[in-house]
């Protein structure tokens, strides 16, 4: 029965995503929804955007092992107030300027193919990367049903671009809306029932088996300065991650973005607390569970009536599909319009530019096929890595373009180059103990000072 209800459920995403195609008749539509997304449906995408295969797999399983406090209470914090500057500061700026992909403002305010093209392979390296790790997770969860992880990649992929290389972003705002309610059914209903199962005296009194469970420390007792640091990051990356600053564009107008921005992240917030209070108390019900990415799968198998368990895997794939398929619309968008199209001599049609953005979305899906399927790192620590890039390679050229008369495209290139250039050289040294961090400080705060200490100096340098 948890299997079935599980299939139908996808089943019927997906013809939803296939109806909703029929709406798309031009690039507007395609891109933007011709901007006419009501609050309802804008509040669903950013909320189901939001909780991916990161909350409800990768943190769930740090709550599960090391505690809720340690990184899931205080890097959502972090997201939050993340999700909020991306959606109200970031996306309304771009959106009033006309933008309909995020590589828009970099062409629009430098004026620079350099620039153009450097923000872009930025967006599609970051969104590789987050997209790796969505099917990385939807492998996880199918895989439970005994089909080969390989097969499970590939028939995830080609459902996601039924829907996503068809519909645009109609097929993706829409179905993420349909989506989110069987989200909101975790958190209100099946997540209870583990936590009820487990009882609240057994949670309270992990910390007796489990020392530190219940600090910001965790089990792993790490310094205060980790915690501070990871929350830091998650503001930086949320800020500027094209898949939340992209559901603004769609939006019918500013107040809608306004309300989006407060229902979203308020009930983003509703679903993930539950999560985690029912990983803790999977750690009571079933304490060796690995690797812990699996903690909320085995939960819905195994602890909770079929009918539940059925609804839990089917709202576990749909914040995986939700932020897929973003991805795949945002990288193909990237690859056709944003790098095809602007390096052009000439214009392209209408017909010819929907055709390229969809054999875009095709190339990035197989080419996340064959990275999905090698399974590089743990989904958690290969978000924090993907979306990294968007921190320290876009945030402080665009806050600099949008509000500093000075900044220019020399400027905007150093700042992208140096940035991305030190997270990665950072982060490897720090990987292979060449070098050790202080405190455990992240390289993305190294990189991000790095990134707005050239911003500024070339800025100051150069016309």
């Amino acid at each position: 029965m948890t299997t079935s209800i599980f299939v139908i459920v996808l089943v019927a995403y997906v013809a939803v995503g296939l109806f909703v195609a029929r709406r798309v008749r031009n690039s507007d539509d395609f891109f933007v929804m011709n901007e006419g997304a009501s609050t309802l449906l804008i509040v669903g995408t950013l909320a189901a955007t939001y909780l991916s295969a990161v909350t409800l797999l990768g943190v769930a399983g740090l709550a599960y092992t090391e505690g809720p406090l340690v990184l899931a209470t205080t890097g959502s914090f972090g997201t939050w107030v993340g999700t909020l500057l991306a959606v109200v500061y970031i996306g309304r700026k771009l959106k009033s300027l006309g933008c309909r992909t995020l590589p828009d403002f970099f062409e629009r305010r430098f004026q620079s193919p350099l620039v153009t093209t450097t923000a872009t392979i930025i967006m599609i390296i970051g969104l590789l990367g987050y997209g790796v790790i969505q099917l990385i997770g939807a492998g996880l969860v199918i895989g439970e049903i005994s089909l080969p992880f390989p097969l499970v990649i590939v028939l995830f992929v080609i459902v996601l671009l039924i829907f996503s290389a068809l519909g645009g972003m109609y097929g993706v705002v829409v179905t993420d809306t349909l989506m989110f309610f069987s989200m909101l059914a975790v958190a209100i209903v099946v997540a209870p029932c583990i936590i009820g199962a487990a009882g609240f005296e057994s949670i309270r009194n992990l910390a007796d088996s489990a020392p530190g469970y219940w600090t910001l420390a965790g089990t792993a007792d790490r310094p205060i300065s980790f915690t501070i640091s990871q929350f830091l990051v998650w503001i930086i990356f949320m800020s500027c991650t094209p898949a939340i600053v992209s559901r603004v564009f769609p939006a019918k107008n500013d107040f809608v973005v306004l309300k989006a921005a407060a229902y979203g992240v308020f009930l983003a917030s509703l679903l993930q607390i539950p999560v985690f209070i029912a990983a803790s108390g999977m750690r009571v019900i079933d304490p060796g569970i690995e690797p812990a990415d699996r903690v909320m799968i085995v939960a819905f198998l195994e602890h909770v009536p079929p009918v539940l368990g059925g609804l839990g895997l089917a709202a576990l794939m749909a914040a995986i599909m939700s932020t897929a398929s973003t991805l795949f619309v945002l990288a193909g968008f990237g690859l056709s319009r944003d790098l095809y199209e602007n390096l052009r001599s000439q214009p392209i049609s209408e017909r010819h530019r929907m055709i390229a953005s969809r054999v875009g979305q095709l190339v990035i899906g197989v080419i996340v096929i064959v990275i999905a399927i090698a399974r590089p790192a743990a989904i958690y620590w290969m978000s924090i890595y993907a979306g990294a890039v968007f921190g320290v390679g876009w945030l402080p050229t665009i806050v600099a373009g949008l509000q500093w008369r000075r900044m220019n495209r020399h400027a905007a290139f150093a700042s992208m180059l140096g940035g991305v250039t030190t997270f990665v050289v950072v982060s490897e040294l720090t990987r292979l103990e060449i070098v050790t961090m202080p405190g455990f400080i992240d390289p993305l705060i190294v990189a991000l000072v790095v990134a707005v200490g050239g911003l500024i100096v070339v800025a100051l340098l150069t016309k």
